[in-house]
């Protein structure tokens, strides 16, 4: 019987499989370290993560609001309102949260004393000092106060009840007329709300109309003190003037405010002009019942019958 040839190939057969072997675990290790190299730099990127969000420091909590100079008429209590307004809204957010900038500007802008924010940046924390929000903005700027019952609210020109009720003698701090007549009935909406009597809207119509002719900082000695509401809409007499303004013994007739709807001789930048003569020249002072609402200022002498004259 032949015998089997032995192959000369055979031990470097041998040598050559196990060297891929080896080179087989050795790709193989790489691979796993690598791979748990991967996970070790996850798991630590998560535990970092967590670390900074949960430091005290980036919670923004725990930061102050720096809303920089107020207008004169924030009371200490407002302020308090506002920077509570915006810790309620800022309670769960983070210095790393996605869009952390416009979440704190709607935070801001939550609070109904607040009309606009017109730019927000932040102050980083140092191990000396807390984290800040700085932002300019726009309050809501009072423009009359409505008197309901022994009650007085704040409210803004866009007819919203501002705060809480004052007392009439609050009217002087705020430099803003008081709104009479309403009924004592109405409705008194909540802080931020708008007001729905009607004769209410047209009294504020009016008072913001005052507010941006800045008719109480151009004549101080003469403010407009009250706005007569109790015949708004022609509720009880339609010949009569809808709306009236006091300014000490002198009565004002306004006529019907832009909101009512119904026709008007005059438009509301023709009354305030007229309004500016009869505060500006002091003949028209010794008068009352003054006409703005007509081409031709008109108004009795106290006491006596109509008074009619070309500087009128």
């Amino acid at each position: 019987m032949a015998k089997k040839k032995k192959s000369r190939f055979g031990p470097l057969a041998m040598i050559a499989s196990l060297g891929s072997g080896i080179n087989l675990l050795k790709n193989s290790g790489m691979k796993l370290c690598l791979l748990l190299g991967g996970l070790l730099f996850i798991w630590l990127a998560v535990s970092i993560k967590h670390d900074v969000r949960s430091d005290e420091r980036f919670l923004l909590a725990n930061w102050q609001l720096q809303p920089g100079r107020l207008p004169a008429w924030v009371t200490p209590e407002i302020r308090g309102r506002i920077m509570e307004d915006f810790s309620l809204g800022k309670s769960d957010l983070s210095l790393f949260d996605q869009g952390v900038l416009g979440s704190l500007k709607e935070a801001l802008e939550q609070s109904h004393w607040i009309r606009e924010v017109l730019d927000i940046r932040l102050v980083y924390p140092t191990p000396q000092a807390e984290g800040a929000v700085r932002a300019a903005m726009v309050l809501s700027t009072p423009v009359a106060m409505v008197r309901v019952g022994p009650n007085c609210y704040l409210s803004d020109s866009r007819g919203r009840r501002l705060g809480e009720p004052y007392k009439a003698s609050a009217r002087s701090w705020f430099n803003v007329p008081i709104i009479e007549g309403a009924r004592s009935g109405i409705a008194v909406p909540k802080p931020g709300y708008a007001w729905r009597s009607p004769a209410v809207v047209d009294g504020l119509s009016v008072a913001a109309k005052l507010g941006r002719a800045r008719i109480s900082e151009y004549y101080p000695e003469n403010p407009i003190e009250s706005i007569d509401i109790s015949n708004a809409r022609g509720k009880v007499d339609r010949s009569k003037s809808e709306i009236a303004l006091r300014s000490g013994q002198l009565r004002i007739e306004w006529g019907r405010a832009a909101t009512s709807g119904a026709h008007r001789v005059l438009t509301d930048e023709q009354k305030i002009a007229n309004l500016h003569t009869v505060l500006t020249e002091p003949h028209f002072w010794r008068l009352t019942d003054l006409t703005l609402h007509t081409p031709r200022i008109t108004g009795r002498v106290r006491g006596d019958s109509e008074e009619t004259g070309s500087g009128y």
